[in-house]
């Protein structure tokens, strides 16, 4: 029986805390804080985790193309994802239509977007669900190459995320079109790569060599986001500037940190703070769901802990409840 893992779930908590951080603090209060090292590391571990994730999936099983896209996975997927993106969906088309009656604001909008995944009312990090819609089609098929091929797999994988990152550079048509380069799942090939290899580590003892070359990568992470951040690095030739600290050479931080949670942090543990920190990382997809919805209503300068706490108690209630709206009680 494959034993579930508290660290991730924990990771996973921390990140959607961050979520709502980085949507809540203006940019200022960002820089000022390092959050390059925190905070901004939000999505980063996200994707590091569904690499993780996926390779934990396929350990030790023997694939066959033909039963990566069978009907039980993509019911599976729906039952996880789709499902609770319709209820938001429908229910921020009510809650835009009060808003604007009370309010006299039009927040509610429709266009081609909306197909691939833009909420009617939408705010900040709508981008993830349309990655996070693009993963179910891509994760089986590089998961099944992984199991096969790792090192073959990871090759292609940080070549074809180089290659989109320096296509997409020269590209116009993102100039105006740059949702669609901020959700492109292949932005984040690497980080899934990163996870990949982690998942070989899960059940490893401590090894110094595994802490060696991950704090090395971690580490040289580490300077490249400060000196994107901060100093004179600039990648504009081969990558567009609003995403220049999220790329092949930056993930390995993100990579560490969820090597140290995995090998620091307990399997289980009853203790408070990491409880309530594993029970967001479960529900961290109903709250971000949530959270698309209240920072396109809410205003940024609200409380700090307004901005947490809304997110979190209805994202929570949502993952909780979400069989009830469906099936009753």
């Amino acid at each position: 029986m494959k034993q579930h893992l508290q660290q991730i779930d924990v990771v996973k908590g921390v990140a959607i805390v961050a979520v709502l951080l980085l949507h809540s603090l203006t940019r200022k209060e960002l820089e000022e804080h390092y959050a390059i090292f925190h905070i901004w590391q939000a999505v980063p571990l996200f994707l590091v985790v569904m690499g993780l994730n996926l390779g934990l999936s396929t350990r030790n099983k023997t694939q066959h193309l033909q039963q990566l896209y069978t009907r039980r996975y993509f019911t599976k997927k729906a039952a996880r994802i789709l499902v609770p993106f319709i209820i938001i969906f429908l229910l921020s088309i009510l809650v835009g239509l009060l808003w604007e009656w009370l309010q006299g604001e039009r927040v509610l909008a429709f266009g081609a977007y909306t197909w691939v995944g833009v909420l009617p009312v939408t705010g900040r990090g709508n981008y993830f669900i349309t990655m996070l819609l693009q993963s179910v089609l891509l994760l089986p098929l590089i998961g099944y190459g992984f199991s096969r091929k790792p090192l073959l797999t990871t090759l292609v994988l940080v070549l074809l995320e180089a290659a989109f990152q320096v296509w997409a550079a020269q590209f116009a048509y993102f100039e105006d079109n740059s949702y669609l380069y901020d959700a492109a799942f292949p932005r984040y090939f690497s980080a899934i790569a990163f996870g990949l290899w982690l998942s070989r580590l899960v059940w490893e003892p401590f090894r110094w060599r595994d802490f060696i070359l991950l704090a090395g990568l971690g580490s040289m992470a580490a300077v490249n986001l400060y000196l994107l951040q901060y100093g004179e690095l600039k990648l504009e030739s081969v990558m567009r500037p609003a995403w220049q600290t999220q790329q092949l050479f930056t993930f390995g931080y993100a990579a560490l940190l969820v090597w140290l949670a995995i090998k620091l942090l307990p399997n289980f543990s009853n203790f408070i703070p990491l409880r309530l920190l594993a029970e967001l990382g479960k529900a961290s997809y109903h709250i971000f769901l949530v959270q698309v919805v209240y920072f396109g209503l809410a205003d940024q300068d609200l409380s700090h802990l307004a901005n947490l706490a809304v997110p979190l108690v209805l994202g929570y209630l949502f993952y909780k409840y979400e069989p009830q709206l469906l099936f009753g009680s």
